[in-house]
């Protein structure tokens, strides 16, 4: 055998001994071919966040809702010197430059009605003595003065029910003080009710008043949202509504 051959040989020879002397080479494991191959921990996913959807449920029989977020036509906007009445930043926003009760009505007549709504005083005198309501069955005459039932309260803790004849207003439930009624610029939700001849005025979720229309009384009309001072010395105020909900009986 020439030296070349030899060399072969010998070198093959080498390999297939390491090969036999290493068994456990092919598992490719650092410490012997038993143990199991490497594991990878999965990944870990966050669940997907539901997110509750919210529904506001409207009485039935609605004949009119709105909240301000834009103007629909629906309710009267306007200034003048009495006072201004504007839709802005979701709001119904009445001031009153004198004491005198200034309204903004509905572009519909309704007869029997349920209307709810928030209102809140912004700013006014002092002693909080502002009026804020609802005229339901309202009619303007020649003279412009104006025909109506009032269910109101005021900001200093009053409520009362009010007919109106030419302008000049009568009390069919004089004004009266209640705890229910949150004072100052806290919000409160008035819910007035005029059907049939009842009127009925609740307040934060509590019946404060309740009377028969006199008989002959209007059975339909616009409906109103409005404010004033009754302070003659410090007569500007402003009270703003929202939320407003019309809805049959």
């Amino acid at each position: 055998m020439n030296k070349r051959n030899r060399s072969v040989f010998l070198a093959l020879a080498a390999i297939i001994a390491l090969a036999c002397a290493c068994p456990g080479m092919s598992n490719l494991t650092p410490s012997g071919g038993d143990q199991p191959p490497p594991t990878f921990a999965p990944i870990s996913t966050i669940p997907p966040v539901v997110v509750p959807t919210v529904s506001i449920e409207l009485p039935q029989n609605v004949l009119l809702s709105d909240d301000f977020s834009s103007d629909t036509g629906e309710m009267e906007v306007f200034s003048d010197g009495e006072g201004s009445i504007e839709i802005r930043d979701g709001v119904y926003a009445i001031r009153s430059l004198v004491n005198l009760w200034v309204w903004g009505r509905t572009d519909t007549e309704f007869s029997d009605t349920v209307a709810e709504f928030d209102t809140t005083l912004i700013s006014g005198p002092a002693n909080n003595n502002v009026g804020m309501g609802l005229y339901c069955r309202l009619s303007l005459r020649e003279d412009t003065s104006l025909d109506s039932y009032m269910l109101a309260i005021s900001g200093d803790g009053y409520y009362a029910i009010l007919e109106f004849n030419s302008g000049s207003p009568t009390a069919l439930v004089d004004w009266t003080y209640s705890d229910v009624i949150n004072q100052g610029k806290d919000t409160n939700k008035i819910r007035a009710t005029c059907s049939g001849n009842e009127l009925t005025l609740e307040v934060n979720g509590v019946e404060l008043a309740s009377t028969n229309i006199p008989s002959g009384g209007a059975t339909s009309g616009y409906l109103s949202l409005a404010a004033v001072s009754f302070e003659s010395a410090d007569p500007t105020a402003e009270v703003h509504f929202d939320n407003l909900i019309v809805s049959a009986p």
